[in-house]
């Protein structure tokens, strides 16, 4: 026995006997006290067994269901007497050394009433014990402790006994002498282990894979040893289990209730299975690696956790049942666990880990040398020996000012001594914070807990510490604050620092509404409303308007001046307090600014802060409309700038103040994508300036129009209240010392202001204007069904009063109806329905089971609870309650409260709002449904349920129940706490209720799963369809979790796919697929919206039964009414059993009386014809092509009519990327004919109608647009009627016309013959056998064709006008008119040739000539005619062409002729002196009549210049004398008799667009100079930027043979420093790769790295690209650019042929080949050697480097010339030595400063001197249009003619940083081939632009 219990166990035994240690003598006769402690002994079992026989009476009054508790009850009073007579006995022997006389007490009754105590406590906690886990310094504590048994000693209560020995101090002494028999003490001994076994030494286990083995291992060893039953040994499991292997145990002990053998069997095979099984324990350990958080250095304890872990592995890998963890001997399974190291020990790990492998000949080290290495650091890690951090002192700190670090903590050491009682038992299953509350039990995670929010701070932060819950995230268990890598944000004052649910003071919903209640007309409290400070505007912020205040804020464009055309549309503040302007981070990201960060002070109201931010320059701002731009100066980053988007000016604003309402069309609208991003200090000081103001009234806004627009500032509600906004950033004190953001309340006084209708402020002339504006107005709703009033003042009600309470579950009151009468007490009348239902719960022994479970479960969840008594005269209203069953779930009853039981003719449904139908359309969900490839269906657990029912209204939800749920039992009243199945308004009230759950949830959880909620939703049941499957899993799971913060829980669900059902747990899974291995078993038939889902097969199926009904009205109407069929898979065979229900419903006999016998054969031949529908088969998409991938979508509709119905049916053709088309069936409905008979015409008008309110349908529910919808019916007639444009109909076929043409256009509708439509079989009836074949299901053959289905059909003329008597009478009068019809010349835009045009009109002339009678051509009529055209046939139609085109243009002039007006003398030929020749051409008069020429030169015909014709002629003559110049162009024109006026610009024109002349004589492109790169002007150190090129070759001596010498040939590497215009010349021996490089490394060498490379693509390194392998992009060569990588370098190449682009080293390569010329002809004949050579390029680098980069100076005061070598070698010549003594120190004193000097002197000069040389163009001056892509150009090719030149055409260009193009891709034929080239715009020539084409 431990010293701990024992010393508690003396304790009490000496307080109950009340006793006391007198005196220390020995007793005489030990036998003595051995009798009178086993009398007593005796006495004490006895009464415990008094006490349990009687407590077993009072239990036997229960039934056979209680048996099984009576027997354990037994066995339990069995132990506990043993134990109270062990008890007694221990204590006797304990007592043995010391003589105690008992006091004079009557002994019998003290001990019967200490044993009655003793067994009550003990049996009440040890039959509801639970065992917990006891912390590790409680261990200690108790371990430590030492009790001497001289000393009292009072322990807490403890049910854990882990020892029962007597103390040390008494084993000297020899137990005594006992008279108990042995069999007795075995069975003592028995019972005692038994009860040790339920109080101690077994742990819970806690679910983990890993831990189970051992755990079982401790279960058998503490089992084996005792005879238990099976029973005894499940029960015994039971209590040790946990979470879900507890709930897997329960569910097997209830199928086995009543075989225990077989159960405990079940059992351990399920948990073998579950957790023992080496795949799930594989999978657990790498979870737990997976999931390990990554070390840091100093995080020694994490360390040695993970050394723990792999200790644990390592031990559960050799154990050789686990043949998974083999795969962390390889180094794909030990690198991710070396990652999770520091990086100390990663590069540890790499040295021991090579050294193994090289001592031990391996691939890899295995896992066993990785264990051994992290414990060994993990042990040197946490030697106390070698800890430093307390070793020294810590240096005196100097007192400072506090200074508030918001974002480190001090850190805080606590020391755990105990855990709270009330949470021990959560300690007992691992915390999952983030999914369910530990404080209410319910799925809503802390964080969104309203009664955790509701706490104090420091109740919240003592539970967090509890728990261990992080104080960060409030999510996870398994790591501290410090340690969370989440970033959080607190939503109430934007701190980074903590979380919204720890933010301090109380939470923002018991400040804004104040809870007041009030007594209505009915007793019903008022609804809850918000307490106002201010007060809405009387007159213009009405519904959906707010009172605002507006400030000096602009829409406005913000560009870089670089970029021009990247505009960004933004609001800018226009702060003049500001003497700098700010920018919002979100701008910098915008223009991809990322500038140097720099520090600066902002001074605020609130203080001053020192703030890091970025600097953006040349940034450009515009007005709205472009007009007013003005350059911005330099932008600061800063996030303090305000965002209040409700300051804002708007139109609106403007427009309900007379004063301003002239301006608010120059208010831009609100823009809803800008930000504001922009503050305008006074560094902008012209967008301060205001050039126009408008002020008003005193106290009204006022207007200020300023460069970039109108602004509007002040309070622009017509009361002057609204709803304050501060932009400052204030800390305040609350009275419980908290800071806050917020300013608390100083007077807590509130007003409201209300106004009459007489009051002046709402009479406003300005509504005056704006009547009737609106009442013609039409929108897209105008046609739906709108809410009543009832409806709105449901909404009215949950919209203000519909709120949470703290545990997160959604409260809602009953909306009762204003006003009500007042509900009577209906509790005799309830009474007497319980009553009755008890008799048929006795009568029916099943359904009183599921009655009595379905109440014990309403209370269980808390749905239900005792009410509290009536008070007098309150109001109250009972809920009688029955049961009803499914028919498909006999199984499962639902009890439905009867609310619309009446007491006094009043009912509680009739006082309270239905409210509207919130539900999405039934239809519409199934046909979204069908959409896409992969389906789930999901289900909300107990709808109804999961609304509260505020408290002040639970007592009108009152009922009547049995007391302990037993029938026989007391009658006691309780009342619903939530929405109950029976009230009218509830379904109102949980669709509204998930509605604004997914409303609240959207910004955390997205959009999507919104959209799912409200679109995808019938009441409780979720159909959606994905594109993919992990979308799918996403959507659901996101959906899960946001119901889950409302305590509504998403389950049931089920998919086509098992990849997404794999993904939730099985609990959250459809009834049939849990614990369904769906690769070996298909998934069962799902059910939902009425339609059976096969998931296998992915199809619908109907479950029909057909029941016997009798044949009465009521029985057929059954058996119709049992075919449900949404969709209309089935129309054709249900509307025959509608047709029969309508034929008997004309008989006058009651529901239930027998039908004739005549008419039951065909009802009965109809009835059984159902059970085919079993068989049908749909696929659930209507193709294999899903809805979101095809590329087009159309959906054909069919109609048909006949006397019996009317149908339409509609089928959904889907076309995907391939051209491949399917059909599949969308929807189908039919209606009977009415009666009496209507004609036919006037039916199949009216199925017209149907099949467009289906298109209808369709397009309003489907998400998708269509590319087409066509309608189809075999009536001609109703073809007319749409088509008809002039008769009039009567009413009937006119309202019908009218509405499909209010939908649909004439050209949508086509005819189609009656054998071919499928809507024929909804209106004859079709057997359903027959249906699967038939083409109501699969639509008509001519729909799968590929190609466009519908043709443009020709209008449909009415059939017999003159007999149709829906055709009103017309009388129609008809006049003639003559018109005169000229040639038109927009005729001849048709040709590009004046020879076509003519010879086109010749012909023309030629065959209207032979339709004369007395025509004596050969030709009649039209024909085709081969006959050669004469010259004078031509002349005569260019004489005509001439004649219409001056008839056309000249207009005016030739009628002012005829009429021998004067020519005006504006006219382009005044002149010229025009005359009309004999054939009315218009002619030149001019002064040449009397000259000895041709008419046409003497008087040429006059054309425009403008007129097509006259391209064609110029053109013309152009050709003829093969593309001369506009002189000879002109003339030829003017020899052939024509004088086209203007007509040197006209033939200039055309010229120019020649493309034969362009590619003749046409000049290559160019571009303005661009601008310098940067690396030319940066001040880097030398050779930073280099320009290179490879020069050569020589041909040099290598070395001497016999037959002569060797020779070979060397080539030079230039490079050239952009920015200094120094060389470095290396030279090489080849072209290949590794030559190249060598010179490379010997330049990076010489010179250090460079940062940038630029070479180009010329004849000099075209050779050496190749053999480089360097692409005309970029380097292709691969040990080039792993060198390049490695010295961090970037290589740029020009364009081929592109040698101006890299003149900077061109111009040093001529230099440097004149230097060597000069210096090879000094050489003279010797032979040229490679030493020589490098020598001779050093001395020309020398020269070169020397050279004067400015014009040399004559000034005297600055002889030094500025050259390369100045800054390279830090010389400027050499100097004589200048006398005196010089030692180190001298060296040391001046040396550096000599070198710096120099430096700067050098750049000094370079930028005054050099660089400003560099700034004006010396060509290229102008900018020219940029080439586009598409552009036709012409190549010019080097070595060939210009006549060889290829064509090309730009498939890409590549504008510079100006925008300006320089560099394009030309697409080029050659030989077959199609070859791209990458050019230069100064190669190609421009032959046609894109704009031309």
């Amino acid at each position: 026995m431990s010293k701990h219990g024992d010393s508690s166990r003396l304790s009490q035994l000496e307080v109950r006997s009340e006793c006391k240690s007198s005196t220390s003598r020995r007793s005489s006769s030990s036998a003595a006290s051995l009798a009178a402690a086993q009398a007593r002994a005796n006495a004490e079992a006895a009464r415990a067994r008094a006490e349990y026989a009687k407590r077993q009476i009072d239990m036997e009054v229960e039934k056979a269901r209680m048996e099984a508790k009576l027997n354990a009850l037994k066995q339990e009073g069995e132990a506990e007497a043993a134990l109270a007579a062990a008890r007694v006995l221990e204590a006797a022997v304990l007592e043995q050394p010391e003589f105690v006389e008992p006091p004079n007490l009557p002994a019998t009754a003290t001990s019967v009433s200490r044993t009655e105590e003793y067994v009550k406590s003990h049996f009440h906690n040890n039959t509801n014990m639970k065992p917990e886990k006891m912390d590790k310094e409680e261990d200690d504590t108790h371990n430590s402790h030492n009790v001497e048994p001289s000393q009292p000693h009072t322990a807490p209560d403890s049910c854990e006994y882990t020892n029962r020995s007597p103390p040390a101090c008494q084993s000297r002494f020899s137990p005594p002498h006992s008279n108990l028999r042995t069999s007795d003490i075995s069975h003592l001994a028995t019972l005692l282990s038994r009860r040790d076994l339920l109080t101690a030494g077994l742990t819970v286990f806690d679910n983990k894979p890993e831990t189970y083995l051992a755990w079982k291992s401790m279960f058998h060893n503490a089992t084996e040893d005792l005879d238990l039953k099976c029973s005894e040994e499940l029960d015994l499991i039971i209590k040790w289990l946990s979470g879900e292997s507890l709930q897997h145990a329960l569910r097997v002990r209830a199928v086995h209730i009543n075989d225990p053998v077989t159960g405990l069997q079940r059992l351990w095979q399920r948990l073998d299975r579950n957790y023992g099984s080496s795949e799930v324990i594989e999978a657990s350990l790498f979870k737990r690696l997976e999931s390990f958080p990554r070390v840091s250095p100093k995080d020694n304890h994490l360390l040695q956790e993970l050394a723990d872990l792999l200790l644990e592995i390592e031990a559960a890998k050799n154990e050789g049942y686990l043949p998974g963890l083999s795969f962390l001997d390889t180094s794909r399974g030990i690198n991710p666990i070396v990652e999770k190291l520091p990086h100390s020990m990663q590069e540890a790990w790499v040295n021991q880990g090579s050294k193994y492998k090289k001592e031990h000949d391996v691939h890899y080290p295995p896992f066993t040398f990785l264990v051994q290495f992290v414990n060994g650091y993990a042990e040197m890690k946490m030697d106390p020996s070698f800890s430093l951090q307390n070793c020294y002192s810590a240096p005196m700190k100097v007192e400072r000012p506090p200074v508030r670090q918001p974002r480190f903590r001090a850190p805080v050491t606590t020391n755990k001594t105990q855990i709270g009682a009330s949470y021990n038992k959560l300690q007992s299953q691992p915390l999952e914070p983030d999914k369910q509350c530990p404080v209410h039990k319910k799925p809503h995670s802390l964080a969104k807990c309203r009664g955790f929010r509701m706490k104090t701070l420091d109740e919240r932060k003592s539970l967090l510490k509890q728990l261990s819950i992080c104080f960060k995230c409030l999510s996870s268990t398994d790591h501290r604050a410090k340690d969370c890598k989440d970033v959080i944000c607190c939503s109430e004052c934007n701190s980074d620092m903590h979380i919204t649910a720890m933010h301090p003071g109380p939470p923002p919903w018991t400040i804004a509404y104040s809870e007041t209640l009030t007594e209505a007309q009915g007793g019903e409290p008022e609804p809850l409303s918000p307490k106002v400070s201010t007060s809405n505007c009387t007159e213009v912020c009405g519904q959906g308007l707010q009172g605002k205040s507006c400030s000096k804020i602009c829409l406005v464009s913000v560009y870089h001046r670089s970029e021009p055309n990247k505009k960004r549309k933004m609001y800018a503040i226009l702060d003049d307090q500001s003497n700098v302007s700010l920018a919002r981070s979100p701008f910098f990201d915008m223009f991809d600014q990322h500038g140097e960060v720099l520090p600066y002070t902002l001074k605020t109201c609130s203080g001053t802060v020192d703030k890091m931010g970025r600097r953006a320059h040349g940034f450009v701002i515009e007005n709205i409309n472009g007009k007013v731009s003005m350059p911005l100066p330099s932008l600061t980053e800063c996030n303090q700038i305000p965002d209040n988007r409700s300051e804002i000016p708007t139109a609106k604003a403007a427009a309900v103040h007379p004063h301003l309402s002239h301006i608010a069309g120059e208010i831009p609208p609100l823009n809803p994508s800008a930000d504001i991003l922009l503050l305008l200090g006074r560094d902008v000081i012209r967008a301060h300036k205001v050039r126009r103001q408008v002020n008003g009234p005193h106290d009204a806004p006022y207007a200020q129009q300023l460069d970039l627009g109108w602004v509007i500032v002040g309070d622009v509600c017509l009361s002057g209240a609204h709803r304050p906004t501060v932009n400052s950033y204030k800390t305040n004190i609350l009275d419980n010392g908290r800071p806050s953001f917020l300013s608390p309340c100083k007077n807590r006084f509130y007003t409201k202001l209300k106004f009459t209708t007489d009051s002046p402020l709402v009479q406003s002339t300005q509504v005056k204007d704006e009547l009737g504006k609106c009442i013609f107005k039409q929108t897209t709703e105008d046609e739906k069904i709108a809410l009543s009033a009832d409806d709105e003042a449901f909404v009215n009600i949950m919209r203000n009063e519909f709120t949470k309470n703290e545990s997160n579950d959604w409260v809602a009151p009953l909306p009762f109806r204003s006003p009500r009468p007042r509900l009577p007490n209906n509790r005799e009348q309830t009474l007497n329905r319980l009553m009755s239902l008890r008799k048929t719960l006795k009568r029916k022994p099943e359904m009183e089971d599921h009655y009595l479970e379905f109440m014990e479960r309403l209370f269980k969840k808390g749905h239900a609870e005792k009410a509290p008594p009536i008070k007098p005269h309150q109001e109250c209203w009972y809920l009688p309650h029955f049961g009803i069953y499914h028919p498909q779930k006999p199984g499962k009853i639902r009890i439905v409260f009867d609310s619309s039981a009446e007491c006094e003719n009043v009912s509680l449904n009739q006082v309270l709002l239905k409210g509207p139908d919130l539900n999405s359309s039934l239809v519409g969900v199934l046909l979204r449904f069908r959409s896409d490839l992969y389906a789930v269906m999901a289900d909300v657990e107990q709808m109804f349920h999961n609304f509260r029912v505020r408290e002040d209204h639970r007592n009108y939800l009152r009922f009547l129940w049995f007391h302990d749920h037993n029938l026989d039992g007391q009658v006691e009243e309780f009342h619903m706490t939530v929405h109950v199945f029976g009230n009218c308004p509830s379904p109102s009230v949980a669709i509204y209720g998930l509605k604004r759950t997914a409303e609240e949830g959207e910004e955390e959880y997205g959009s999507d799963v919104r959209e799912f909620i409200e679109r995808h939703f019938y009441v409780d049941d979720g159909l959606k369809s994905f594109t993919s499957e992990t979308q799918a899993i996403d959507v659901l799971r996101r959906t899960q979790k946001m119901l889950a913060q409302s305590n509504i829980r998403l389950h049931k669900i089920s998919s086509n796919s098992p990849v997404v059902t794999s993904a939730f747990p099985h609990e959250d899974l459809a009834t049939g697929l849990q614990g369904l291995d769906l690769g070996q078993h298909p998934p069962p038939m799902q059910h939902s919206l009425g339609l059976g889902w096969d998931l296998s097969t992915d199809q619908f199926s109907f479950q029909v039964e057909i029941s016997d009904k009798p044949f009465t009205k009521r029985g057929v109407l059954s058996v119709i009414n049992s075919l449900y069929d949404p969709l209309g898979f089935a129309v054709p065979v249900s509307i025959e059993g509608r047709s029969i229900l309508r034929e008997i419903s004309t008989d006058i006999s009651e529901w239930d009386t027998p039908l004739p016998k005549e008419k039951q054969e065909r009802w009965q031949k109809w009835k059984d014809s159902l059970k085919h529908l079993q068989h049908l088969k749909i696929p659930r998409m209507y193709t294999c092509i899903p809805l979101s991938e095809a590329q087009r979508k159309e959906v054909h509709i069919f109609c048909d009519a006949s006397t019996k119905a009317v149908g339409a049916v509609a089928y959904l053709k889907l076309i995907d990327i391939n051209g491949k088309s399917e059909v599949g069936f969308l929807l189908g409905k039919a209606r009977l004919a009415p009666k009496p008979d209507i004609t036919i015409p006037r039916l199949e008008l009216c199925a017209a109608v149907l099949a467009v309110e289906v298109a209808e349908l369709i397009q309003g529910e489907l998400d998708t647009i269509m590319h087409e919808v066509n309608f189809y019916t075999d009536s001609k007639v109703v073809l007319g009627y749409i088509f008809n444009e002039k008769r009039r109909f009567y009413v009937y076929v006119h309202n019908r016309v009218e509405r499909i043409k209010r939908s649909t256009e004439t050209h949508q509708w086509h005819y189609v013959s009656t054998h071919l439509n499928p809507a024929d079989h909804a209106t004859r009836a079709l057997h359903a056998k027959h249906l699967p074949l038939s083409t109501w299901l699969s639509g008509p053959a001519f729909l799968a064709d590929s190609g466009q289905t519908s043709t443009q059909e020709k209008p449909f003329d009415l059939i017999s006008p003159e007999t149709d008597a829906e055709l009103r009478p017309e009388i129609v009068s008809c006049a003639t008119s003559l018109s005169e019809h000229r040639l038109g010349t927009a005729r001849f835009e048709r040709f590009s040739s004046w020879t076509c045009l003519r010879k086109a009109v010749a012909r023309l002339q030629h065959i209207a000539k032979t339709f004369k009678e007395n025509s004596e051509e050969v030709c009649h009529g039209w024909h085709k005619c081969n006959k050669y055209l004469t010259e004078e046939q031509l002349q005569v139609a260019g004489d005509t062409i001439i004649y219409a085109i001056q008839r056309e243009v000249f207009a005016d002039e030739i009628r002012g002729m005829e009429k021998d007006n004067p020519m005006h003398k504006q006219s382009p030929f005044y002149k010229l002196s025009p005359f009309m020749d004999s054939n009315k051409l218009l002619r030149v008069g001019g002064r040449l009549t009397r000259a000895q020429l041709t008419t046409n030169e003497k008087h040429p015909v006059i054309i425009p210049s403008k007129h097509h014709v006259s391209q064609l002629i110029i053109r013309h003559f152009h050709a003829q004398v093969h593309h001369q110049g506009r002189h000879f162009t002109e003339g030829a024109i003017r020899a052939a008799g024509f004088w086209i006026v203007g007509g040197k610009r006209a033939v200039s024109a055309v010229i120019f667009r020649c493309v034969t002349c362009r590619r003749l004589r046409g000049k290559r492109q160019e571009q303005v100079m661009s601008d310098l790169p940067e690396d030319r002007m940066n001040t880097d150190p030398p050779f930073t930027c280099v320009g290179l090129d490879i020069f050569g070759p020589w041909t040099v001596t290598t070395r001497k043979t016999r037959g002569g010498q060797a020779e070979s040939k060397r080539w030079a590497v230039i490079f050239v420093c952009m920015s200094t215009r120094a060389i470095h010349i290396e030279v090489i021996e080849s072209m290949d790769t590794s030559s190249f490089i060598n010179s490379l490394r010997r330049f990076f060498a010489l010179r250090g790295a460079a940062k940038l490379l630029r070479s180009d693509c010329g004849t000099n390194f075209v050779s050496a690209c190749r053999e480089l392998q360097i692409s005309k992009l970029g380097c292709h060569n691969k040990e080039i650019n792993n060198y390049l990588e490695d010295s961090g370098c970037q290589w740029l190449f020009n364009p081929p042929h592109a040698s101006h682009m890299a003149g900077s080293w061109e111009r040093m390569i001529g230099v440097s080949r004149r230097i060597l010329d000069a210096m090879l002809l000094h050489h003279g004949n010797a032979k040229l050697t490679h030493e020589v050579l490098v020598t001779f390029m050093a001395e020309v680098t020398a020269i070169v480097n020397a050279r004067p980069l400015t014009a040399v100076s004559t000034d005297p005061e600055h002889p030094e010339i500025l050259t390369p070598a100045m800054l390279l070698t830090q010389k400027v010549g050499v100097p004589p030595v200048p006398p005196g003594q010089f030692d180190n120190h001298d060296l040391f004193r001046a040396q550096w400063r000599r070198v710096q000097y120099l430096a700067n002197v050098f750049w000094g000069r370079w930028k005054r001197e050099y660089l400003s040389g560099l700034q004006h163009r010396r060509k290229w001056m102008t900018p020219k249009p940029n080439l586009q892509v598409r552009d036709v150009v012409l190549l010019k090719e080097g070595q060939e003619k210009r006549n060889d030149w290829p064509l090309g055409l730009i498939t890409k260009t590549f504008p510079s940083k100006d925008d300006m193009v320089r560099k394009i891709e030309v697409k080029v034929i050659r030989n077959g081939e199609k070859r791209l080239y990458l050019r230069p715009i100064s190669e190609v020539v421009l032959l046609v632009s894109r704009d031309c084409t």
